[in-house]
């Protein structure tokens, strides 16, 4: 029992603190960073959207604005059946550069890039969210990245902003992510791309299943076909904050759901003997994150057991059900302060995973989606 409560231990922290060490000494070790010249190729930026009308017009005119030769450079926005009045605030902006596709049918984001991306005339085909907004000189330094021939993807990341528009600070977990993949692209390619900001050669783009999770499949798809996919630290979009813990709940849920699918569907990814150092990126970022709930529940669980036996265990299980209480007080502001909202966010996504390998165990696949705003 002592055995299996320090194996579950070890897995749960294994993801979030052990793999992050490891690969910041692999990478300095044996790391293989990517050309960067300045280069102006064609680009289409594509939005994909659902009843954006409350910020539409911003990332249009963000859009707009940005640092980039105008005759290089493209905005499709394509709406999946929006019924309020994103399409006629689009349509009221006049530019040679703007084109929308609007769509009658809900048919899903991935659906809705599989039937724009062969239209766009793009090189480089930029792909972002309506709420996020790039920096003037985004489009220059993703280029930037496609100066080096093996480099087939390029993703930033996110900052947020508080209510006074100034960019704040990201959390823990956004850092750690952040400098995960970029070790991660040092050593071979990093896992996934941020949705609201990543960009992909046009011809490495492969028609996505209506299910995909297209920041996730994509990259896949590219590293399938011989390149990498890599985080330029550079590159990044601000965006308003979630508004409320169950919004981010429903987003984690619904991210759990389809990238367990997404795995599965592309499973072979896991073998080192084809993709290297990659496979075992792939498995620590995603597969073993994934079952932290299961590691954490079964550490309880036996921390429990064992606390009977040993003064020692049961500091460990007093010490964990703290953390629940805290947790839950924060989740329902009885309290507040950065370890509350740490522990309420590191709960909230233990919880959010479970309920979302419920769904896809039972085969619900969450393919039409709805902004969280």
């Amino acid at each position: 029992m002592e055995s299996i409560y320090y194996l579950l231990l070890l897995l749960a922290i294994y993801p979030y603190v052990i793999y992050p060490l490891f690969l910041m000494l692999w990478s300095k070790i044996s790391g293989r960073a990517w050309n960067k010249e300045d280069i102006t190729p064609l680009v289409s930026m594509i939005i994909a959207v659902y009843n954006e009308e409350g910020v539409i017009r911003e990332k249009i005119e963000n859009a707009l604005s940005l640092d980039y030769p105008k005759d290089l450079f493209e905005i499709i926005v394509v709406s999946d059946g929006s019924t309020d009045r994103t399409n006629q605030i689009v349509t009221s902006i006049i530019d040679p550069r703007l084109v929308l596709r609007a769509y009658l049918e809900r048919s899903g984001k991935t659906a809705c890039l599989n039937q724009v991306v062969p239209d766009a005339k793009g090189e480089i085909l930029v792909f972002t969210d309506a709420n996020s907004m790039f920096p003037c000189d985004t489009l220059l330094k993703l280029s930037r990245n496609f100066s080096d021939g093996q480099i087939g993807l390029v993703t930033g990341w996110t900052k947020y902003r508080n209510a006074g528009g100034e960019e704040e600070t990201t959390g823990l977990y956004a850092r750690l992510e952040k400098v995960t993949k970029y070790w991660e692209s040092l050593l071979s390619s990093c896992v996934g791309a941020d949705g609201a900001v990543f960009a992909v050669r046009k011809a490495l783009y492969q028609p996505l299943k209506d299910f995909d999770i297209n920041d996730f499949v994509i990259p896949l798809n590219v590293i399938g076909q011989g390149k990498r996919v890599v985080l330029d630290p550079e590159v990044y979009c601000v965006e308003k904050p979630s508004e409320g813990e169950m919004k981010e709940f429903r987003r984690q849920v619904r991210i759990t759901n389809r990238t367990l699918g997404a795995i599965w569907r592309n499973i072979e990814f896991l073998n080192p003997l084809r993709y290297g150092s990659f496979a075992l990126c792939l498995f620590s970022h995603k597969v073993l994150r994934f079952l932290v709930p299961f590691f954490f529940l079964g550490t309880f669980c036996t921390g429990l057991v064992l606390s009977s036996q040993s003064i020692i265990y049961a500091g460990f299980a007093i010490a964990q059900a703290f953390f629940i209480a805290v947790g839950i007080f924060g989740i329902f502001k009885y309290f507040d302060g950065r370890l509350v909202q740490l522990c309420s966010f590191i709960l909230l996504t233990i919880y959010a995973q479970l309920i979302g390998w419920i769904r896809w165990a039972t085969g619900k696949s969450d393919v039409i989606w709805k902004p969280e705003r």
